[in-house]
């Protein structure tokens, strides 16, 4: 990070890393989000938020750090915990499922609180959603738990008066757990960011109804200036095009079509460029038998200064087989 006041920034770091930036940036850190197995951390770190994803590569945990140069002041509201530098809000929800309960439900009941919180510190528009929950493929009430989370968004932002549109639509990915609760962490900003979308796909607002009730709510990516900072942030991208997944049950045409998809979107971001920059990646694998070509590809697309985690993850359609995010800083701006 610079020294302006403006930058915020993004780390994901290793167990042997997190300590010591936890206690550099002390009274500056917006969310800790780790992964894999549990650690105790520097009790300066705001409280993390734990998912049950598995680190690939030899990695026993995986730490993702939102800080900001400006002072952190925490924020609480009802029975929600986040963090704001006037910037930017982060905040998370975790709901356990219950006997009889239905991830429908959680979903709305976990919107209904975020939107409250968003709209009660006055950062109203959502930039950046993440969503991570256990049998993401599975039946429950003779629908996939994923659709099932989608209807219950939905009727949360109309409940909400949210459009469903570009003008008040994050970028967002949804991605399976281990076990665990139904996990959303998010950032939000005072002033609206820019939804971008891909011209080789269908918005996903847009789906047709043979992907269930209720489409999925997310743009493909969304461009914020965050207090003269310019920032990118890519959604959870795979090997679609159109609304169809491609190359099924091929993973590295998968993987080739999702980098091309992302290439795509980055051709529309106004002040990409990757010599003055930062871009960090998180890269979600079906199967760990594919992790040295994945890797390799992402490395010969974004080059080795990229910093990428590796994830064993379900992903949201059950042909999938890969999934990349990303967040994009014009450390220059």
């Amino acid at each position: 990070m610079q020294g302006n006041g403006n930058q915020f920034g993004l780390a994901y770091l290793d167990a042997s890393e997190v300590g010591a930036y936890l206690e550099d940036h002390n009274g500056h850190v917006l969310s800790v989000i780790g992964f894999g197995r549990e650690i105790a951390l520097p009790e300066t770190a705001c409280a993390p938020l734990w998912i049950d994803i598995p680190v690939l590569g030899g990695k026993e945990s995986s730490f993702e750090v939102w800080s900001s140069d400006a002072p952190v002041a925490a924020c609480e509201y009802r029975d929600m915990r986040g963090a704001s530098d006037g910037k930017v809000l982060f905040g998370s929800v975790a709901l356990e499922q219950h006997a009889g309960d239905t991830l429908e439900k959680l979903a709305a009941q976990a919107y209904m609180q975020i939107f409250g919180f968003i709209d009660h510190f006055g950062f109203r528009n959502l930039l950046r959603v993440w969503h991570y929950f256990p049998q993401i493929n599975e039946d429950e009430n003779g629908l996939e738990r994923y659709r099932g989370f989608n209807v219950g968004r939905h009727a949360s932002f109309v409940a909400n008066g949210r459009s469903i549109g570009e003008e008040d639509v994050p970028a967002a990915s949804a991605l399976g757990s281990n076990s665990g609760s139904l996990v959303i962490y998010f950032m939000a900003s005072r002033l609206p960011g820019k939804a971008v979308e891909n011209p080789r796909q269908v918005s996903a607002y847009h789906y047709p109804q043979m992907f269930g009730p209720s489409s999925p709510i997310f743009v493909r990516a969304m461009s914020a200036s965050l207090g003269g900072q310019y920032c990118f942030f890519i959604s959870g991208t795979a090997s679609i095009v159109g609304y169809e997944t491609l190359h099924q049950g091929n993973t590295e045409k998968q993987v080739a079509e999702t980098l091309l998809n992302i290439r795509t979107l980055l051709q529309q971001a106004p002040h990409y460029d990757p010599a003055r920059g930062r871009m960090l990646l998180k890269v979600y694998l079906r199967h760990i038998e594919d992790l040295p070509m994945v890797r390799g590809k992402v490395q010969a697309e974004f080059g080795t200064a990229c910093r990428a985690v590796y994830l064993h993850s379900n992903i949201c359609r059950s042909d999938l087989l890969v999934e990349i995010e990303g967040a994009y800083f014009d450390d220059a701006s």
